[in-house]
């Protein structure tokens, strides 16, 4: 026997909770479907930015679960450390991900493989014995409904290696970077990853992100040597360090291509078939960050569907000041990687002896650390209209034949 519901989820993570959370409280009948029990362990470095509580429609003081606020980003990057002034929040993600499940309004279907998306002749989509008109994949990179939908990937994912484990508080706290839950990022000098060491009291939380999942071994070994050398991890947690214990996975990072397989509705209006966070590919271009896009998304999706107009979520997700600023941070992208790939090499000079960075370099430097640890927070990117007409000169620029670029 199966139940019928107005929606059925796939994916009790922060996309597929959230998502439920709206639709619950607009009067829809839906559940969520999800192979895992909860709680359960989920790899992630688990940094919430500023905007998260207001597209929860939560305090922080709502939050039961360990919450670790911090007002300083210490970010190393060419040899040399800063401390950068901004705002966030980390938890952890076994226990942020069971509260937003657990109060989302939704029946839980845990422990359930999602097995086969199949939809029946009555035009309801079955999902472990529950069946909808409206499907919603939230169950992240390897979903089964982004099968159905198969976004376009121009990009290949990103690869991560992460661990969380307990340590000694009292190591902790003499050998982090700054206060308690206080990130320590560690910036590639050639700016296709970066690296974490985030201590949460009793509990460490270290890790690599690169853009080629091929690098991320190499990356985290680098990063381990660091970490260790500057005295930031107690010495009893290096075996927690080495790349035996780290775990992998990957996933997207945001392309305005993605949303092109947002969702696909029915005829009538009625039903269709939407995906959410990372099934769908929203993470921050820069920082990586997959919370918030998931949150925002999963929101929007359930505003669309109350609404009557489901057709309406991929533009809803468009036009949402986040997804706003992730595109422009994509076509940012786009453009320094196209103008890097065209400047010619500068020409030898024997002669000239470099004994120290040069002042633009270091004021490069400045700049990237800065302008990573403000990404890192949230915080919006600042007159969007004059970003825009920058980039698109920084575009055709980089379109033109080298000959005619003086």
């Amino acid at each position: 026997m199966s139940d019928q519901m107005d929606v059925v989820i796939v994916g009790g993570g922060p996309a597929g909770s959230c998502c439920a959370r709206f639709l619950a409280r607009g009067g829809a009948r839906v559940a969520v479907v999800d192979r895992a029990v909860f709680p359960r362990v989920k790899l992630c470095g688990g940094w919430l930015s500023t905007p998260i509580w207001d597209a929860l429609a939560l305090a922080p003081r709502d939050y039961p679960g360990g919450l670790w606020e911090w007002k300083t980003c210490h970010v190393s990057f060419e040899g040399v450390a800063r401390r950068i002034p901004c705002q966030g929040w980390f938890i952890r993600r076994f226990e942020l991900d069971d509260f937003l499940l657990r109060t989302s309004g939704a029946a839980l279907h845990l422990g359930v493989p999602a097995g086969d998306v199949a939809r029946d002749a009555d035009g309801l989509w079955s999902v472990a014995g529950v069946r909808a008109r409206h499907l919603v994949g939230c169950g992240g990179t390897h979903c089964p409904v982004a099968r159905l939908l198969a976004p376009p990937r121009p990009m290949g994912p990103v690869g991560v290696q992460e661990h969380e484990f307990p340590a000694d508080a009292g190591a902790v706290a003499r050998t982090r970077a700054g206060r308690d839950g206080e990130p320590e990022l560690l910036l590639h000098d050639d700016l296709r990853g970066y690296s974490w060491n985030v201590p949460k009291t009793d509990w460490l939380n270290v890790g690599s992100g690169t853009v080629d999942p091929n690098e991320v071994r190499a990356a985290w070994q680098a990063a381990r040597t660091h970490f260790l050398a500057a005295g930031h991890v107690p010495a009893e947690a290096a075996d927690a360090l080495e790349p035996r214990a780290m775990k992998g996975y990957a996933y997207y990072l945001y392309d305005p291509a993605h949303l092109a397989a947002a969702a696909r509705v029915d005829a009538d209006g009625k039903g269709g078939v939407y995906l959410c966070g990372d099934s769908l590919g929203l993470a921050q271009p820069f920082t990586a960050e997959g919370i918030l896009p998931a949150v925002i998304s999963g929101r929007l999706c359930a505003e669309a569907i109350l609404a009557g107009d489901p057709a309406s979520y991929p533009a809803r997700l468009a036009a949402h000041p986040v997804i706003a600023d992730y595109r422009r941070a994509h076509r940012l992208r786009e453009v320094a990687g196209r103008l890097a790939r065209r400047q010619p090499a500068p020409p030898a000079n024997p002669g000239r002896r470099r004994t120290g960075p040069s002042r633009f370099r270091a004021a490069r430097a400045r700049a990237v650390a800065t302008g990573f640890a403000w990404m890192f927070s949230g915080a919006r990117l600042p007159a969007p209209k004059l970003i825009d007409a920058a980039l698109a000169v920084g575009e055709r620029w980089g379109k033109r034949p080298p000959e005619t670029r003086t």
